[in-house]
């Protein structure tokens, strides 16, 4: 009577271990693609941020399979940080399929934060088992806000005007006390002429800029280019492209930094076209 009862409850525990098991699983098997799952993982192009910035999260995936998405993929969450955009691009070749996933995110709060890895559920191609892929883990650091920047070249010319005014007051009044002492009629004094540009400088730096990239194309000049065209929006070292649209209300700078962006962030097969366009702007800015 006992080893029945044993036996009957064996039977129970085996039958409910079974049924948590489906429970479990990543999804149910009957709704899951059967993927082989090469990589799956998540980057950050900058782990350090100032509240009022932003960053791109961008998660990554390659299957040998030739899909023409991956609905499966699930981005992670994100808390209290603000999602600004969201873009995801496939690409098909003969090793299989890559799905970048890209995540425009605006923190809200200071502090340290993990983003937990995307993930996704798929039959394992390997194993033919449920599977649950989960990309790394991101950590992203928060500071306080930047100081308003304001425009730096615009202060410089106003400081080096406000100079100019003040010598030539200066001089004017030292010629009225010398001939009033001598009896000389009164002298003319040439006027100063002003700054030609506020901008000139950053103009400069960026036509230096472009003449390098153009000469030698490579990510690291691109880079610098992209760096003179923010500067030349007035924002301080570090700033987003966010930043500089708000510093500046010159329209064709604001388009050449749009196109900077899309550079810079632009999928493989659309880069080279965002890279012309770029250089374009930039030459139509410099005009």
């Amino acid at each position: 009577m006992a080893s029945r009862r044993a036996l009957r409850t064996g039977c129970a525990r085996a039958v409910s271990a079974a049924v948590l098991a489906m429970l479990c699983a990543p999804a149910s098997a009957q709704g899951l693609r059967t993927l082989h799952v090469v990589t799956l993982s998540m980057t950050a192009d900058r782990t350090n941020v100032r509240l009022g910035g932003d960053f791109h999260l961008t998660i990554h995936a390659r299957v040998r399979e030739h899909v023409s998405a991956l609905d499966e993929l699930v981005v992670p969450e994100v808390g209290t940080m603000h999602l600004l955009g969201d873009e995801r691009r496939v690409r098909r070749g003969p090793a299989g399929t890559d799905v970048d996933e890209t995540l425009t995110l605006e923190p809200i709060d200071a502090g340290s934060f993990t983003l937990p890895g995307a993930f996704l559920d798929a039959i394992d191609g390997r194993t033919g088992k449920p599977t649950r892929f989960t990309a790394n883990a991101v950590q992203v650091t928060v500071g306080p806000a930047a100081p308003a920047a304001g425009n730096r070249w615009l202060r410089r010319a106003a400081l080096a005007l406000l100079g100019l005014l003040v010598a030539a007051m200066g001089v004017t009044l030292a010629l009225r006390i010398a001939g009033r002492g001598r009896g000389a009629a009164p002298v003319a004094v040439a006027s100063v002429p002003l700054l030609a540009s506020a901008s000139a400088a950053p103009r400069s730096v960026v036509r230096d800029a472009l003449a390098a990239y153009c000469t030698a194309p490579s990510s690291d000049t691109l880079a610098t280019l992209r760096g003179a065209v923010l500067a030349a929006a007035g924002t301080a070292p570090g700033a987003t492209t966010r930043d500089a649209l708000a510093a500046t209300s010159d329209e064709q700078l604001r388009a050449t930094l749009r196109a900077a962006e899309a550079a810079t962030f632009a999928s493989e097969d659309a880069r080279s076209t965002a890279k012309e366009q770029f250089v374009e702007t930039a030459r139509g800015w410099l005009k």
